[in-house]
């Protein structure tokens, strides 16, 4: 009954309530996490209730059980009666989190959609191994190591463990390519693939750059430092910095990017816990964009957590820049990482976080379950504060002062300088059903595969930009398709049709160009990166 009344409530914010289902996930594991990581051993004094339990069900249960399982639900439940955000990585994850946080996996080298049951290409990594043997985007996965895996109903993680593998394995890829009769075969060592936290950048205008960071991996620092010189080559003097939807990651990732823009001694953030103490973080060195005229935006919106959270406060409490967006999901938690002897892991909260002038963002979270912890973003649709910032309410005596005065709050994420209204009108119900049942993703796919011989006579994402336009003709075949997935063309509104243009062609652009030619397409008509360009634009 109460999931009803959530999709009741959630029917206009379709993007939301189905990003909780994704996002949910990801925000459980979104820690801060020191550098430091440490195994837990064995000791007298970790024998418990629980082990004794254990050793008796073991000995004399009635019938056959999974005691590893046994054990790996009593730690999940003993984790979530602490807080929302210690949890636990059973070895068979282990592995998967791991990589995300340490930046890499063994593997060829592409992204791949599967699209009509066939895996498709749809980006090669430059100088990895698929790349180095001449796969290229469009091209077909029919089999790997002779096994057939086109229209067999495929799933994407039946893909991922055929490709992935270790470091200097072999592994037999046939393709079939547009304009080519015959499949091709390709031997491919897999090697390692950084996983990039910080893929788009690029010049908004003469003077303004745009850097997304997706997570804070341990990558992430020297990612966004090569994004910086980059774009300083190319005369950057104002820099946005799109943190929405990022749900943080390691705290020394954080630390790295705020080290950029603050001088050196400038307290970033403090951590302070029972058992771990006091300990700072400031700038320690000369920053690539430090000075008073390289003006800063930073996006963040209510998916925005943890490290992004440390940047966004950082940047404010020290007036270094400002902050637009909505107010961010309320993090501020610490958790370590743990390595059990079987190398399943625990992230235990160890500690809070405080901003420079003493805020902690942590948003409430006792008498709550972890559901309705992470979904309360609904009840921020539901009393308008997506919509209206008057909607907010602080308590006075979370109140705090920046640097030159100005009043911030704690308690619950970061509010913005700037608001940003989040579009929950009826006339984007449509399209966003469209969206979310992937029919104009696909339909981008199929459109690309199909006329991939024109489409390469544009050679850079600002003439594909110029000279490409989405036709009425190709509005028409989305909605047809659209009523294939139950969505009636009559429900179709103006705006919805001006948003299926623009997100298809961005998608194509992805398709023939990468991840930065579909940003550069899908910012242009954004209202938080319009803000941004007119807030930087005018001296602060």
């Amino acid at each position: 009954m109460e999931q009803n009344h959530k999709e009741k409530r959630a029917r206009n914010y379709v993007p939301l309530y189905l990003s909780i289902v994704l996002v949910l996930g990801i925000l459980i594991g979104a820690y801060l996490i020191p550098v430091q990581v440490k195994t837990i051993t064995s000791s007298s004094t970790m024998s418990t209730k629980i082990g004794e339990v254990m050793q008796l069900i073991n000995r004399y249960y009635f019938d056959k059980v999974d005691v590893d399982e046994l054990n790996d639900q009593a730690i999940q439940a003993i984790l979530q009666n602490l807080d929302p955000h210690s949890s636990y990585i059973t070895k068979k994850n282990s592995k998967q989190y791991d990589e995300m946080l340490f930046g890499e996996f063994d593997g060829i080298g592409i992204q791949f959609n599967v699209l009509n049951d066939t895996v498709l290409v749809v980006s090669v990594i430059p100088e990895g191994p698929s790349h180095k043997v001449g796969l290229m985007p469009g091209d077909k996965i029919i089999a790997v190591d002779n096994k057939t895996i086109a229209g067999v109903q495929i799933k994407n993680e039946d893909v991922i463990k055929k490709l992935r593998g270790k470091k200097g394995t072999m592994v037999k890829v046939s393709i079939l390519r547009s304009g080519m009769k015959e499949r091709m075969d390709f031997n491919i060592k897999r090697d390692k693939i950084p996983l990039e936290s910080v893929n788009v950048s690029y010049m908004i205008d003469q003077e303004i750059g745009y850097i997304l960071i997706d997570n804070f991996s341990t990558t992430t620092g020297d990612e966004f430092i090569q994004a910086l010189k980059q774009l300083k080559e190319q005369n950057m003097q104002k820099l946005i910095v799109d943190l929405r939807g990022n749900p943080g990651g390691f705290l020394g990732a954080a630390i790295d990017i705020c080290d950029q823009f603050l001088p050196k001694g400038k307290l970033i953030v403090y951590t302070q816990g029972l058992h771990v103490g006091k300990e700072e973080y400031k700038a320690s060195n000369r920053g690539l964009f430090q000075d008073d005229n390289q003006s800063l935006a930073i996006l963040i919106d209510e998916w925005s957590a943890s490290a992004s959270e440390i940047v966004a406060g950082a940047v404010q409490d020290h007036d270094r820049g400002i902050v637009i967006g909505r107010r961010s999901f309320g993090k501020g938690l610490v958790q370590r990482q743990f390595y059990l002897k079987d190398s399943s892991e625990v992230m235990l909260t160890v500690a809070r976080y405080f901003t420079p002038s003493g805020r902690c963002i942590q948003k409430p979270f006792d008498n709550k379950s972890t559901e309705d912890y992470f979904v309360d973003i609904l009840d921020r649709y539901e009393n308008g504060e997506l919509e209206n910032a008057d909607s907010i309410r602080f308590i006075d005596s979370l109140k705090y002062k920046t640097a030159k005065g100005r009043t911030v709050y704690g308690g619950g994420g970061i509010m913005p300088d700037w608001f940003i209204p989040l579009q929950t009108s009826d006339s984007i119900v449509y399209f966003n059903k469209l969206s979310n049942q992937g029919v104009v993703f696909t339909y981008a796919m199929e459109y690309v595969d199909k006329n991939r011989k024109t489409l390469q006579k544009y050679k850079s994402v600002e003439q594909f930009d110029k000279q490409f336009t989405v036709s009425n003709a190709m509005v028409q075949e989305i909605v047809r398709k659209g009523e294939e997935k139950g969505l009636p063309a009559k429900d179709v509104t103006a705006y919805s049709k001006q948003e299926i243009k623009k997100w298809t062609k961005a998608y194509i652009a992805r398709n023939l160009f990468n991840t930065t030619g579909f940003y550069q397409i899908i910012n242009k008509e954004d209202e938080a990166i319009r803000k941004a360009v007119e807030v930087l634009k005018k001296p602060f």
